[in-house]
């Protein structure tokens, strides 16, 4: 089988050079070189190419390198990047060495490019050189013949596994010590937390922190960290099995070591290829290091010994394979998630490592692989705030182990110093998309409100701040409190642990939800934590969550109850609504926040998940899928609730990433987002505008209106031009718990399995209890039936059995409109009661006052609210409110003889004008991702937003508004900035 493989892949056109049977007869040894094939040493099967060189001696390869030119831009947009042409190879070397491997690609003895590989190391390291973009020279498509050059001293060298010309994500390569020069743009990825280690590491080696001598409280601090960081935080509870770990280790030595190495294999023969080499991964080898340092730490002393030799050989075996200081490893991405065992396991391990003579070449591996130098490298370039949500997960942890390995008490004391001050600079709020937290308390990961890393980054980061809490070394108050502010919102959108679908970014599994780890930890030293620690208990709390209970309580700290009110979060485009124990959520897309994240094998069908969708959390086990409503298997991802879609064939509805590895799209569209008053009722309003890349005809103009437990949603100018599928507004998709659980129309139950009906139904209650009001005339489908789907990953076929119904707007619509109400947690005599209200208009729990493309207004009798969602300038004939001067959304409420106007200007105003790169003759085209966009770092602007009223008022004492009356009107201006509400409170002036 191998020898076939072999075969095969040295047949492939250009050919990929296994080196495991014989010496390739495309290779020719010059004088003073001896090639064969040996068995003492591989990465790739069990043998390799060994080559026993003189000076400067040359090994010639000839066969067509098939390069071709590609429309790659160094730094060009992350997401749209295509595959440019590399080449590939790992090199052995026994002795470190000051010298170089010269590798020549070129037409015959012509070269046309080249580049170098530093010998400076021992053990394997692998070279990715991109042809057009690392060597010198320049390409040419007819070049055939590769020329490898030896270094000045003869000597020995071992090549596997190379491949003249693979296609390659252009942000793969990372420059190391081997190759400092290739790669350069990856130092301002929004990934260059693990690709620029080679900068970091010379900020290292240049910059030095301020060595003040340490005060007595430092010191003091510094002991408390260090004991909290071994004994709360690594230290563990474990069952010591050195038999067990000796075993393990036996399987994992001696083979490859891989995270990420094998994404350049030819798709012709990947999955043989990867079976052939047969890797371990690199998570496999540290997380075994950690357990085998747990194991030591608490182990008896007649244990010790023989724990400390696995851990050696674990170390050893690492640094042969190339996870050393200085070795990229080809790419090194998403190093964080495969090495954090390592990161956890280094102090525990310290002084064995020092017994072994290991200790210096470990602490600077650490020092590499966490990229310690970053804290000195400041955030004055453009992603310096990227992926800081990964670091927090994977990477801070190793970055304060590798301090605290420093040799004296005052360097740990002074690169604590620099490292609490870099922590603190994160933890501030961000300008614009780039990654951190928000002004509203949201947070970004991938330029975007992306809750799953959020948690992730707030559970890994909480220990280390609670670590360092309480002393010199604790965060600032300021910084703690944006933590706090954005670990408390999570607790605000999820419900009670699980987000809704239209914020689970690329994971709509419907399962994803926050975790209570942050909580834990953080519990201790803030009270308000704490409460929400408290209710957000599970069922079955471990044995450490009871005792942390037990003391919160002794403190006098009671569980909060669940969050009641409206917040509007508009760095996500998102309402959030909550009454009691339950949820409404109402999320939109704009031009500055990417309507969904599609990567290959995730969330192929996510393009309608910010189309205004409405979802309803309200009752206790979203995870069964059964009681949310939501469940993936048969679920029709066309018709998620409350959006306004094309209704399309699954082939057409996947996501295109020809030429991308993400699809991240912008709509041009500024106006999408969500406003509250009082911070209990609110109000979401969206000009909604699909991507031309799919359906650029595509318009509407939606608002959803939050008061109480009714929730009102009227759209208006549903146009496209789409004469093949049928436009839609979908009421509600639920997965049945029973095929017989009914659906309630106009007082009749409807049982029956399958059933599909066309209707112009008054109201509905669905099997959940949520209740739909529809004004007449509208055309309403219902189905229950089992639903045919596919896996948003897989694309495995699914089914399942569903209750939907939608309204409908025909093929290719003009002008279409819907207006309905949801009632949460109703009953049909209380639906039928509703109905009723709505035909006299004395007691019509709520009125459309205008419906247009201009302005949707609407009045709650009970909350004694008007919102006003206003697409364009807007003015009125009647009503407190005559006009508004901005795409706006406004409440107001009367008092007495008060007014109270709450404002909300969701633009984010990122930017003025249009985004040029985004047109092509004055046409929105939308080629490019937030990544690469000009503005993606820049602060929201204030904009001066003005209403006016009727009669003459004044403000009601201080307020934040400016009142200005002229005649019998009143023009009261606000200063809007990053999409916060603003309320004001005014009187007739006399």
């Amino acid at each position: 089988m191998a020898d076939d493989l072999e075969q095969r892949a040295m047949a492939m056109d250009p050919p990929v050079f296994l080196l495991e049977s014989a010496v390739p007869p495309h290779f020719t040894a010059g004088a003073g070189s001896t090639l064969s094939i040996s068995d003492q040493a591989a990465v790739c099967g069990t043998r390799s190419l060994r080559w026993e060189h003189g000076d400067r001696s040359v090994i010639t390869v000839k066969a067509p390198l098939r390069w071709a030119p590609d429309p790659y831009r160094l730094g060009d947009d992350q997401a749209w990047q295509g595959l440019v042409d590399a080449f590939c190879v790992w090199v052995r070397n026994d002795t470190p060495v000051d010298d170089v491997i010269r590798f020549e690609f070129g037409r015959g003895a012509r070269t046309d490019v080249w580049f170098e590989f530093r010998l400076g190391f021992s053990g394997w390291r692998t070279a990715w050189v991109r042809y057009a973009y690392d060597m010198h020279g320049r390409p040419h498509p007819d070049m055939d013949t590769l020329r490898i050059i030896a270094p000045a001293r003869g000597g020995v060298l071992h090549l596997d596994q190379l491949m003249l010309n693979v296609p390659l994500r252009p942000d793969a390569p990372c420059r190391d010590h081997q190759l400092p020069d290739i790669a350069p743009e990856g130092d301002e990825y929004d990934n260059q937390h693990w690709q620029a280690l080679h900068r970091f590491d010379r900020l290292l080696a240049t910059e030095k922190p301020d060595m003040t001598p340490p005060t007595d409280e430092e010191l003091a601090s510094l002991r408390v960290l260090r004991t909290r960081f071994l004994d709360e935080y690594l230290s563990a509870p474990v069952k010591v099995d050195v038999p067990g770990l000796t075993a393990q280790t036996d399987a994992l030595v001696g083979r490859p070591t891989h995270a990420y190495q094998s994404q350049i294999y030819p798709v012709e023969i990947a999955a043989e290829l990867k079976a052939f080499v047969n890797p371990v991964t690199l998570r496999a080898c540290t997380d075994l290091m950690k357990s085998i340092a747990q194991a030591h730490h608490a182990a008896v002393a007649a244990d010790k010994p023989a724990l400390a030799a696995l851990y050696a050989r674990m170390v050893g075996h690492l640094r042969e394979q190339g996870w050393t200081r200085g070795s990229c490893q080809g790419t090194i991405h998403h190093l964080g998630y495969d090495a954090r065992g390592y990161y956890d396991s280094v102090y525990l391990m310290r002084d064995t490592l020092r017994e072994a003579g290991l200790f210096e070449q470990v602490r600077a591996d650490l020092e590499w692989l966490t990229g310690l130098g970053r804290i000195f490298r400041g955030f004055s370039f453009r992603m310096a705030h990227g992926s800081m949500m990964d670091i927090y997960n994977t990477t801070f942890r190793g970055m304060l182990a590798a301090v605290l390995l420093r040799d004296t008490d005052a360097e740990q004391v002074a690169y604590l110093r620099t490292l609490r001050d870099w922590l603190d600079a994160t933890l501030l709020p961000t300008t614009g998309i780039q990654d951190g937290i928000k002004a509203d308390g949201t947070a970004f990961h991938h330029v975007g409100f992306f809750p799953d890393y959020v948690r992730d980054g707030f559970a890994g980061l909480a220990p280390l701040v609670y670590v360092m809490s309480g002393g010199a070394f604790a965060v600032s108050p300021k910084s703690f409190g944006w933590l706090k502010k954005a670990l408390l919102m999570q607790r605000v959108y999820a419900n009670k642990n699980h987000w809704p679908i239209s914020i689970s970014g690329r994971n709509p599994n419907g399962t994803t939800a926050l975790s209570i780890v942050p909580y834990q930890w953080l519990a201790p030293i803030d009270d308000e934590i704490a409460a929400a620690f408290l209710r957000l208990l599970p069922a079955a709390p471990t044995q450490q969550q009871k005792e942390l209970a037990a003391r919160l309580a002794a403190k006098g700290v009671t569980a909060e109850a669940a969050p009641t009110g409206n917040w509007a979060l508009n760095y996500a485009a998102l309402a959030v609504h909550r009454r009691e124990q339950w949820q409404v959520t109402v999320r939109g897309h704009n031009r500055y926040l990417w309507s969904t994240e599609v990567y290959v094998g995730a969330n192929w069908y996510g393009r309608y998940n910010t189309y205004g969708q409405i979802q309803v959390l309200h009752r206790a086990d979203p995870v069964t899928n059964l009681d949310s409503g939501y469940a993936q298997p048969g679920w029709d991802w066309n018709r998620r609730p409350g959006t306004t879609t094309i209704h399309k064939p699954l082939d057409q509805l996947k996501a295109d990433l020809t030429g991308a590895i993400e699809e991240m799209l912008l709509t041009d569209s500024r106006f999408a987002g969500a406003h509250s008053i009082d911070g209990r009722d609110g109000m979401f309003a969206m000009d909604l505008h699909g991507h031309p890349k799919y359906d650029g005809s595509h318009r509407a103009r939606k608002s959803v209106f939050l008061f109480d437990d009714r929730i009102v949603a009227v759209g208006t100018g549903i146009t496209n031009t789409d004469t093949a599928n049928e436009t839609e507004t979908t009421l509600f998709q639920t997965r049945l718990a029973a095929r017989t659980a009914p659906t309630h129309v106009d007082g009749q139950a409807v049982a029956a399995f399958p059933h599909a009906a066309e209707l112009q139904p008054r109201w509905l209650v669905d099997d959940k209890g949520l209740g739909y009001y529809l004004t007449p005339g509208q055309h309403v489908s219902l189905t229950r039936s089992t639903q045919a789907s596919r896996n948003n990953a897989t694309e495995e076929p699914t089914s399942g059995d569903f209750a939907t119904a939608w309204i409908r707007h025909g093929a290719a619509p003009r002008g279409g409109r819907y207006e309905y109400a949801m009632v949460v947690n109703t009953t049909p005599e209380r639906m039928a009661d509703f109905a009723a209200a709505m035909d006299d208009p004395a007691r019509a729990p709520y009125r459309v006052l205008r419906a247009d493309d201009t302005a949707h207004v609407v009045s709650d009798r009970a909350t004694g609210l008007t919102g006003y969602a206003v697409f364009e300038p807007a003015s009125w004939d009647a009503g407190p409110v005559r006009a508004i001067d901005t795409p706006s959304l406004v409440l107001t409420r009367s008092e007495q003889d008060a007014l109270v106007l709450a404002v909300c200007d969701p633009d984010l105003r990122l930017y003025g004008g249009i985004d040029h790169d985004q047109y092509e003759k004055g046409r929105y085209v939308g080629h490019y991702s937030p990544w690469s966009r000009p503005w993606l770092a820049d602060p929201s602007h204030p904009h001066l937003l003005r209403v006016t009223l009727d009669g003459r008022w004044q403000a009601d004492g201080e307020q934040p508004c400016r009142v200005r009356v002229t005649g019998s009107r009143t023009v009261v201006e606000f200063e809007t900035v990053d999409g916060r509400p603003v309320q004001a409170r005014l009187r007739p002036r006399p």
